[in-house]
């Protein structure tokens, strides 16, 4: 398949090239399979992104304890040197564990306030991306019609304007994680799943014109994921909802 459009370069790559490296090639054995997995993968957080969050939660909260206690008994192993035993090393492990354990507790019984605090960070971080793509969409024809005046404009808005919507759009989030993660996951998941997919296409040796259109691309892309976003939607667990 020729590609008629340069800049579709994450889902259009020559023959049998990985995504990663456009020269390298992905059409072997070990790259077919790697690839296939990715799919796979891609496509199980399109359509599952919500569960598996769920379980990732509680997972990522016991790595975070264990993590903080393994890195103070490092710590602790380092000051001793070559004196450390394995008493020491199945005393950090213990408490590591103990450590990851607390955490998944507190995480589990505190879980809508965290969520809570993950919801108003991405709104905020959201508001800002908004305010950013607005004062990018007019800066250079503001700039042209006001000239030499009001140089550094951009700066007073992007705080005056930045800030309050950041709040409002953090406001709005805080409440809304369960439906965020799966917005996110599924069209996070769609884009990797077709990009992993086209490339098995390529190394299939498939030619199709209309594989060749850009506007084919991301009709795949976005009707996968609202396929994605739906079936999270209406596939989550009852106490969830």
């Amino acid at each position: 398949m020729t590609n008629e459009y340069p800049g579709l370069i994450w889902l259009q790559l020559p023959r049998g090239a990985t995504v990663q490296d456009g020269s390298a090639k992905a059409c072997d054995t070990v790259g077919i399979v790697l690839v296939s997995l990715l799919c796979l993968v891609s496509l199980a957080v399109c359509f599952f992104g919500y569960r598996i969050y769920k379980l990732a939660f509680n997972v990522f909260a016991f790595l975070v304890g264990f993590g903080i206690e393994a890195a103070v008994g490092a710590a602790w192993v380092s000051q001793q040197g070559v004196q450390s035993g394995v008493t020491e090393k199945i005393i950090i492990l213990v408490c590591s564990i103990l450590w990851g354990v607390l955490f998944l507790v507190m995480a589990s019984k505190h879980r809508t306030k965290i969520e809570q605090l993950l919801g108003y960070i991405f709104g905020i971080c959201l508001g800002l991306l908004i305010t950013f793509l607005v004062l990018y969409l007019v800066e250079r024809p503001l700039n042209e019609a006001f000239g030499q005046k009001h140089q550094g404009w951009e700066q007073f808005a992007g705080i005056t304007l930045g800030v309050p919507i950041a709040l409002l759009t953090g406001y709005l989030c805080r409440n809304q994680v369960k439906h965020l993660v799966m917005l996110v996951t599924a069209f996070v998941g769609a884009a990797a799943a077709w990009r992993s997919g086209y490339t098995l296409l390529e190394c299939g040796q498939v030619e199709s014109e209309v594989l060749d259109k850009h506007y084919i691309h991301l009709i795949i892309f976005i009707g996968l994921g609202l396929m994605g976003f739906v079936v999270q939607f209406f596939s989550q667990p009852r106490l969830a909802k």
